[in-house]
């Protein structure tokens, strides 16, 4: 879970210039798609002996123990001042939800099929942006969502023995999330290291409540993948939102669908599970339909509306 950038603060990494700044960015957010589907990994590997709400709270607590230095060291204590208490708690809230939602899908969904459906969040986006912000979508948007939806059709497959309620799960995610992106956006000019910590701070709350009634000391092995996968989620967060700093949202967004090939490749490495012929089609759509909505976004305006990626 992260936010637009503000590229006023330090970031973890020197800033290069012109050319080898946005090779770096690039590099930066391919590397970030790697980690965030190795996070994933991890959440689906504890998943298997341990409780959601167990995997869900490992990540929020890593998450929390790397914010909080992170923002203390861009922002000092201003960090515990944001521009609005109620924005950041509702875009903390949702965010934990996302999460909540995408781990238990874990469970029963294999990663690249949990993942793709995810991806339909910046459609989802854009929906929202129309009925809740009043803004215009032409026509070719419109139906760039409807190949995009067409996608998520593709992997559910509802109506046939392969149908899977759980395939809800990852769609409620993508709708939490979407709904923090429009948090995020009404808190654009919100720096982005002040997000981070409250996103840490609220998560590590309402997941440290859910976790209580199923809490008990994990095994050497659950407690392995749950820091192992956390580690690797919020270090995905760090490379992205550095990424960020270097180089425009609009040029970056089209390259997070990047996880989709990642999900599948590290899936195949620890599951041995190959993406079925509906989950590539139905990726390939919804990853296209962003792609497309990228494009008309960045000719509409420079910084476009998409959300980063999700924060699972």
């Amino acid at each position: 879970m992260s936010s637009l950038p503000d590229t006023s603060g330090k970031a973890p990494f020197e800033q290069p210039r012109n050319a080898e700044r946005t090779l770096l960015a690039i590099l930066l957010v391919v590397g970030s798609t790697v980690f965030f589907a190795g996070g994933d990994v991890g959440a689906k590997l504890m998943k298997e002996t341990a409780p959601a709400q167990l995997a869900t709270w490992f990540r929020y607590l890593i998450f929390f123990l790397v914010a909080i230095p992170w923002a203390l060291w861009s922002r000092g204590l201003s960090a515990f001042r944001p521009a609005s208490y109620r924005l950041q708690i509702g875009r903390g809230l949702a965010a934990v939800a996302s999460t909540s939602f995408f781990v238990l899908g874990l469970a029963y969904l294999d990663v690249p099929s949990n993942t793709a459906i995810h991806f339909i969040s910046p459609i989802i986006v854009m929906v929202l942006s129309v009925f809740v912000l009043g803004e215009l979508v032409g026509i070719r948007r419109w139906l760039a969502a409807a190949v995009g939806f067409a996608g998520v059709l593709l992997i559910v497959r509802p109506g046939t023995d392969s149908f899977q309620l759980a395939a809800l799960l990852p769609l409620g995610s993508a709708t939490a999330w979407a709904l923090g992106a429009l948090f995020t956006r009404l808190m654009k000019h919100e720096p982005t290291e002040v997000t981070f910590m409250w996103t840490g701070i609220v998560g590590l709350g309402v997941s440290t409540l859910l976790v209580v009634p199923v809490f008990y000391v994990p095994t050497g092995l659950e407690l392995a993948y749950g820091i192992g996968g956390s580690l690797s989620f919020t270090l995905a967060h760090m490379l992205f939102i550095s990424g960020l700093k270097l180089a425009p949202l609009s040029l970056l967004a089209p390259i997070t669908y990047v996880q989709l090939i990642s999900a599948g490749i590290l899936s195949y490495l620890f599951f041995g599970n190959l993406p079925s012929y509906h989950t590539l089609l139905g990726s390939a759509l919804i990853a296209g339909s962003g792609l497309y909505s990228a494009h008309r976004e960045r000719i509409r305006q420079r910084t476009p509306a998409m959300p980063v990626p999700p924060v699972q």
